[in-house]
């Protein structure tokens, strides 16, 4: 299963912790390999999109950051899974069951 992971600094993120996140990362060893990750230009966080069917991995690519960010997690889908679910959503809410 394919994951979206957004993420943003801290609100009481300060220079020191800034320093230490970016030191970390440098020796970090994700568990899965990202399939693209990105930082936002401005320097306010970034994305990763990451790969897996075990829960586990979802923590442990997660878990070393969450002092330094909040995160959003989705799950992804292909648009042409995607697509047909939503018009079965909808067919569903206009009656058409």
């Amino acid at each position: 299963m394919l994951f979206l992971a957004q993420y943003a600094p801290k609100d009481s993120r300060s220079e020191e912790s800034q320093k230490r996140s970016l030191k970390l990362f440098t020796e970090w060893k994700p568990p899965v390999p990202f399939k693209a990750h990105y930082a936002r230009a401005d320097g306010r966080g970034g994305i990763a999109i990451f790969e897996t069917d075990n829960p586990a991995l979802v923590a442990e690519m997660i878990t070393p950051w969450v002092p330094f960010f909040d995160f959003d997690l989705c799950p992804l889908l292909p648009m042409e899974e995607a697509v047909p679910i939503n018009l079965k959503s909808i067919a569903w809410r206009e009656g058409k069951r």
